[in-house]
């Protein structure tokens, strides 16, 4: 089993447990907490995959994209950016637990969509612009 399809299947085997738990403990605290343990699992996904083919590049691999030296660096570069936004999207997703409801809800449910739909949006009219000259 690759280490991509390895992490697939630990995220479905943990999303239940996590879900588990929270029901169990019943605790708003823990309900709190999830966004900040995706986070967090999305986090280590990006930073440990930096240490061999970059996560972004598997993905354009994996998508059918041909794949040259320049394009591996650019893959690199878009897997460190997403690695150090997911950093400070965690720290501040933890900070929110300990904030009100409303600050909780208002990040982890507006804000950080909208985040990161910036990046995504970002890194693709950067990927253009790359791609023509």
């Amino acid at each position: 089993m690759g280490k991509f399809r390895l992490m697939s299947v630990l995220r479905i085997v943990l999303m239940p447990v996590l879900v588990w738990a929270i029901y169990l403990l019943k605790g708003n605290l823990w309900f709190r907490l999830y966004p900040a343990i995706m986070v967090a699992l999305f986090f280590l996904c990006f930073f440990i995959s930096l240490f061999k083919t970059p996560l972004v590049e598997v993905i354009a691999r994996r998508m059918g994209e041909d794949i040259d030296d320049r394009a591996q660096r650019y893959c690199r570069n878009v897997t460190r950016v997403w690695a150090a936004f997911l950093a400070v999207h965690f720290l501040v997703t933890l900070a929110t637990v300990f904030a009100s409801y409303e600050t909780w809800v208002f990040y982890n449910g507006v804000l950080a969509y909208i985040m990161m739909g910036v990046l995504f949006m970002g890194e693709w009219i950067v990927r253009r612009r790359v791609r023509r000259g």
